[in-house]
This record gives structure tokens, sequence and C-alpha cells, in this order.
């Protein structure tokens, strides 16, 4: 497909300033030799995490979303390759989204599966030589579109958070020994819940929920310190209909602020303050049908930048700097394929975060990030 005998490196070149220094940093892909597999399955998300606990990130690629299709285990083999795989569970899933912990605590990884709709979301346990099984179920055959995990709790072990198309969102509650027998509700049945982070975004020790909204505004449920979520703030419009939502402080200014992704209107920025009203917003000049979205430091300049997954067009690198605007730096442009999802993480141990983009019907490609 993309390999060459001759493999051509395609190398987006950018310089930053940042306080006198000036850093040149490199973006490349490698004409597509860099990919996560070769197999052109309806990929929804990749997840990023050390399975076996070498010191690497490797990869969980969740596939199929409403078909049935294998998910995979890719390894990394410590350079940012993966030249190593295998299948996940014994059954095609139609899933959204993988995610690891030790959520029984045995010292061993494991791994949740959110599944479309009908069909169980599971936990694959861990072992020793790290297959992972049939599975449990959990959860109630809502049509899950994202899964994260955190101590929503505060009791030491993992829970789950299910994001809901049409179905209330769950949070599936660990009983310390992997078991999920009790669950908080939040949000309504009418909701398209697309995403949901788990941050604190008050400052008050406990974990709030974050939700990307289609077709209604988003939301911040309150975590009132008891796993009650009743104040909710709302932010957005609902014919943005946001599909992606990233968090962090992008203005230096020691608030929490908000990326939005959306799809039929321009991407923003709702910047936090002392009182979360979410007034002050930045706008993104092009209008573009952005699936995912993320945030995160990628040349080491101490500002944060802006990475857009698209569908239908080429994705884009929005550089932040101090003067609060953004340089946009487009990836591959031959490549206009249905990105899913995009992930961030050192996956060569070279100190700068690297770009892991989904695609469906496509490769799963990365693009390594290199100060030369």
């Amino acid at each position: 497909m993309r390999i060459q005998i001759i493999q051509i490196l395609f190398i987006v070149l950018l310089t930053v300033t940042t306080q006198g220094i000036a850093q040149e940093v490199t973006f490349f892909n490698a004409d597509g030799f860099y990919s996560i597999g070769t197999q052109r399955n309806r990929t929804a998300s990749i997840t990023l995490v050390d399975i076996d606990k070498d010191g690497d990130l490797d990869a969980l690629v969740a596939n199929g979303r409403h078909w049935a299709e294998q998910n995979y285990l890719y390894y990394n083999d410590g350079f940012g390759g993966f030249k190593l795989a295998q299948p996940i569970g014994n059954y095609l899933d139609a899933s959204y989204k993988l995610q690891s912990a030790d959520f029984n605590n045995d010292g061993y990884m494991d791994i949740a599966v959110a599944n479309d709709s009908r069909i169980d979301d599971r936990i694959h346990f861990g072992n020793a030589e790290n297959t992972f099984s049939n599975g449990k179920p959990i959860g109630s055959q809502s049509p899950s579109r994202n899964l994260e995990i955190a101590d929503i709790d505060n009791d030491g072990d993992i829970d789950i958070i299910l994001s809901n198309r049409k179905a209330q969102n769950e949070i599936l509650l660990n009983d310390g020994l992997g078991s999920f027998t009790s669950t908080i509700h939040f949000g309504n049945n009418s909701d398209l819940t697309i995403q949901t982070k788990v941050v604190d975004m008050n400052n008050d020790g406990f974990l709030d929920l974050i939700t990307a909204e289609r077709k209604s505004p988003n939301k911040i449920y309150i975590n009132d310190g008891h796993q009650g979520f009743f104040k909710v703030i709302e932010f957005g419009k609902a014919e943005d209909e946001t599909r992606s939502i990233a968090i962090g402080d992008i203005n230096n200014d020691g608030y929490l602020d908000i990326a939005c992704g959306n799809l039929n209107s321009e991407n923003k920025i709702f910047y936090g303050n002392k009182k979360m009203n979410f007034k002050k917003q930045f706008s993104f000049k092009s209008n573009r049908e952005t699936s995912t979205i993320q945030v995160a430091d990628l040349n080491n300049d101490g500002y944060l930048d802006i990475i857009e997954g698209n569908f239908e067009e080429r994705n884009y690198v929005h550089l932040g700097n101090k003067t609060g605007n953004f340089k946009e730096i487009g990836l591959r442009e031959d490549l206009k394929d249905d990105t899913y999802n995009i992930e961030i993480g050192d996956i060569d141990n070279n100190g700068f975060p690297d770009i892991i983009i989904s695609n469906s019907d496509a490769w799963n490609l990365f693009y390594k990030t290199r100060k030369n």
C-alpha cells in the first residue's frame, strides 16, 4: 500500500522559538511504514499502555464499532515499532474503546472493552502469559461509545466509566477484586454522550466528569465528594455536535480549559476560571468534520498544542505559544482518511510525545516526533 522499495520519508519540519531558543521539531510517518498493523479495520480507537510492564507503551486497538471485528494488542519493541501482536478475546466484538489496568489487584494487567448495543462490555483478566480469553461481562449492554478508568470513589481500586449513546452513562464501581456490581448513573436516556473525561476540574480533590455531547450542550458533572453528580455545568451549543474533548491548562493561568472537536462547526477552546463559567472562548478558523481532539506539549516548549483528527480531511497540529494563538501544521497532505481517534504518547522513549492515528478502513498510522 504505502510501503515502497525505497521508503520515502514524508517529513513536516517546523521551527518554534520559545524563550529565545529555536527548537526544530519533525513529525514523520515514513510514507506509511509507521503503522500499527496493515489491516483495514473499522478502528474506533487506539489506547497506549504498558501491558507487559517492560517500560514502553503498547497499543490496544479497538475495532468494529457497529460491526463484529477482532480487537488486538500490539507490543512495542522498545523503539516505537509494533511487530508482534495478539488477538484479545475469543469473539469478534463491535468495539469502541479499550482500557487497561489491574482491576482485580493480582499483579497482572487486565483489559476492559466498551462495545456497541446488545452485546456485553467486557473485562479480560490478565495472567503471567498475558493471554486474554473470553472475559467477564460488565455494564448494561447499552450502546457504549467510550470507556475511561479512574478511582472515582477514592477507595484504592480502579473503576470504569462508560459513555453511552441514547442511554444513561454508567460508573461501574470496583469492589477491589474486579467485580462491578454497584453502578452509579449520570446523564439522561436521551443524551448522545460520545466521550467522558475524568478530571478534578475545581481542584477539590474529587474527580468530576466532563462529557462530549451530540445534539445538546456539553456537560460538567461536579462530584460532591460522595459520588453524587447532581451539579451540572453546561458549555457549548447543541448545534456544535461535539465528538471529542481534551482538557489541560492551555493558556497557563492555573485553571483547566476544555478543547472541543466538533462535527458541524469550528473547533473551540473554553477557557476555565475560578467561577467555572467558561465564558472566554477561542474558535479555530477552519470548519472541519473533527472526530477527535487531543492536547499535548509536542515540542516541549511549555505550551500545550492541539491535535485534531478529521473525517475525509487532512489531520492537523496546532502549535501553541505564549501569545495564546496557534500555528497550524498539516500532517500528510495525501491522506484524507476517516480518522476516529488520536492518541498521544512517547512510543520511542525519546522525550517527545508521538501522534497515533486510528482510521476506519485504512491503516492505523503514527507520526514520530523528534527534535533535530
